[in-house]
């Protein structure tokens, strides 16, 4: 944030990790070390000052005994400084604020003022240690939030237990984790009944969510009252909680518009402000030489130079919008939504229309049974009732993993049926086949009907159809609808408030489906029987329109369409792998009430940038121009530099609440 590249400051005097090298008051005093030193002899050296110890001792007005002392007392936190400043030299960025805060300091001992010259730099790194502790609370924070990786996992080896680090798993090993341990890695969980887990170093949510055997666990997740078995299905560095972690790391790599015109901004700034501050000292000088002037006062007139420079430095902008940025991306990975970088924060507020994919996204993705249908025509002592024609369905589907068969078997289970065994069941294209009670079975959609040039009469019924045939012959069709999120149609309502006026959704789901779940959560408009490469043809001609487009999908089949928009959205199912990698924000516990949040928080982090900068702004040029007929002191020119900056830290961590 200084100049072209602050990265050499995080690696100089203000690398400390996450913040826990500076807890407890042995780290208190390794971290202020350099400017506690400065502020003892900073205070002992102005009361020797006013005690009448430092005075002119050889008669020429030069105060030797206080220059040395003072010059001593500014070493500490100066030479990090000039080091910072030769370093950002070589890289090229020459007008910044070390070359400014090392000029002011200079020029003020040559007034003579030394006190206000060690001032300059020790306020000057006060506020550049309160960032940096500012910035290390809420990395702390969000690690806290998150959980600590877990430094070992408990291996099952036939009868014994191993205790090993979770780097050195391989995948497929079996874990044995107990209550109030974090799953080490993305895992498998085993057994017969489902398992509450706390959940909230990923969703942010209070509420446990059971996971039932066969469910996918991410790392660092943990059981909540009894111990689990579970079988690792990626490495360590590739699960979850490892993939989180560097997002968050990674963020602000990532800078925000506001961030970036800043930083352009700079390059000008600085020049003109040396600029100025000559001009200050050079024109009276010049007025002076004109015969009849007063005589040129080079100390008031330098002063009054000195007192535009240290105050025109732009340490509270350069502070606060990167901390406003940063908390902001700490606040919104509390409530699961991970950005993977600021400027993505900052689309989010002009947001004028989203769209959504349906299944997983506005649905749960999990079906359930919304009606039977016989076929016309079949007698009753055929035995072709819905509860026949449910168990063939299921008889076949026992095996299946696809979400519609799940339901049938579901449904099947829920009205206690015994099913039929089935056998030489086979998945084709659009369906499944098998033999049940000696009978040939087809079970699947219209399509496979066709296929099998199985001859359907005309019937109706609400949701996704699954047809049964037997021997040839049509039975009757089973219909499922997706289940509808609870949340989706208020979080919808939430995005109209905010301004968002188009809410679409596209889907490559039948339009009947389509247009009932549009119907229900309240969107704009819908579009169905997409396929991906429509879906990004779309978003593109949404964009076109004018306006920011935000896409929200489950990050697998809609990646193309994810690409396309302005801000992509996953729902991050508790951090699968495509939703990490396609997308540019995971809203990690798949609630989508939690995209209107995104929108709130990134709205507040402009308004509290803005308020920043135009205080910050007021201050300063009601100095500099104080300063610079002699109303204002050096003094006060800190404070417009320092004290401002400080203000900006505060007001930046109190309105966002961290």
């Amino acid at each position: 944030m200084h100049g072209d590249d602050g990265s050499h400051r995080d690696h100089d005097r203000h690398s400390h990790g996450d913040g826990d090298s500076h807890e407890g008051t042995a780290g208190f005093m390794g971290f202020w070390k350099m400017e506690i030193i400065t502020s003892m002899l900073f205070v002992v050296g102005i009361i020797l000052r006013h005690a009448g110890v430092f005075a002119a001792m050889d008669g020429s007005g030069f105060d030797l005994a206080g220059f040395i002392f003072f010059l001593i007392a500014i070493l500490p936190v100066g030479m990090p400084v000039v080091r910072e400043m030769l370093d950002s030299w070589r890289h090229g960025s020459v007008m910044n604020e070390f070359t400014l805060m090392v000029a002011a300091s200079t020029g003020a001992f040559a007034i003579g003022e030394y006190p206000e010259a060690v001032a300059v730099l020790l306020f000057y790194c006060i506020g550049e240690k309160l960032e940096d502790k500012a910035s290390d609370d809420v990395k702390s924070r969000i690690k806290k939030l998150l959980g600590r990786l877990p430094e070992t996992a408990t291996v099952v080896e036939g009868e014994r237990l191993r205790t090993v680090s979770p780097s050195e798993l391989p995948e497929n090993s079996l874990l044995l984790v107990r209550p109030g341990e974090r799953v080490p890695i993305d895992s498998v969980l085993l057994g017969d009944t489902p398992v509450e887990f706390d959940t909230s170093a990923i969703t942010g949510e209070s509420v446990p969510r059971a996971f039932k055997p066969g469910e996918e666990l991410p790392s660092g997740i943990i059981p909540v009252d009894k111990a689990v078995k579970a079988r690792t299905v990626r490495k360590f560095s590739e699960s979850s909680m490892s993939r989180i972690l560097d997002m968050i790391e990674n963020a602000q790599s990532t800078k925000s518009p506001t961030e970036t015109m800043l930083r352009r901004i700079t390059r000008w700034y600085t020049p003109i402000v040396f600029v100025f501050a000559v001009l200050i000292f050079i024109v009276p000088w010049i007025v002076s030489l004109f015969p009849g002037e007063a005589t040129f006062d080079w100390y008031r007139w330098l002063e009054r130079s000195l007192v535009f420079l240290v105050c025109s430095c732009p340490c509270a902008l350069v502070v606060s919008i990167p901390l406003s940025y940063f908390a902001s991306l700490g606040a919104a990975s509390k409530q699961g939504l991970l950005f993977k970088g600021s400027k993505h924060l900052d689309a989010m507020r002009s947001l004028r229309t989203v769209v959504f994919d349906k299944t997983g996204t506005l649905t749960t993705g999990e079906f359930h049974v919304s009606g039977i249908t016989g076929a016309t025509g079949i007698a009753d002592d055929d035995n072709a009732d819905g509860d026949r024609i449910l168990r063939i369905a299921a008889a076949v589907d026992a095996e299946s993993t696809h979400p519609l068969a799940k339901a049938i078997c579901a449904e099947a289970a829920r009205r206690k049926d015994t099913l039929p065994k089935a056998s030489d069941v086979t998945t084709v294209p659009h369906g499944i086949t098998g033999t049940v009670d000696g009978k040939k079975v087809s079970v699947g959609s219209p399509s496979l009907m066709k296929k099998l040039d199985i001859a359907l009469p005309d019937r109706s019924g609400e949701g996704s159809e699954i047809c049964v045939a037997e021997d040839g012959r049509y039975l009757g069709s089973i219909f499922l609808l997706d289940n509808i999120k609870p949340e989706a149609a208020k979080a919808i309502r939430e995005l109209h408030a905010l301004g968002v006026n188009d809410v679409e959704i596209l889907s490559g789901d039948r339009r009947e489906a389509v247009a009932r779940v549009a119907a229900q959560v309240g969107a704009d408009g819908f579009r169905s029987e997409l396929l991906p490469a429509d879906k990004q043809r779309i978003v593109e001609e949404l964009r076109q329109k004018g306006g920011k487009v935000a896409f929200v999908g489950d990050g697998i089949n809609d990646a193309p369409a994810i690409a396309a928009s302005d801000v992509g959205v996953s729902m991050g199912k508790l951090g699968t792998d495509m939703a990490m990698e396609t997308s540019d924000v995971v809203i990690a516990g798949d609630n989508l009430e939690k995209l209107p949040q995104a929108i709130k928080l990134s709205r507040k982090v402009r308004s509290v940038v803005i308020q920043n900068v135009t205080f910050a702004l007021l201050v300063k040029i009601t100095v500099m121009a104080l300063g610079a007929f002699g109303i204002a002191t050096l003094w006060a020119a800190v404070f417009a530099d320092t004290g401002v900056t400080l203000i900006t830290i505060l007001w930046t961590l109190i309105r966002l609440r961290l």
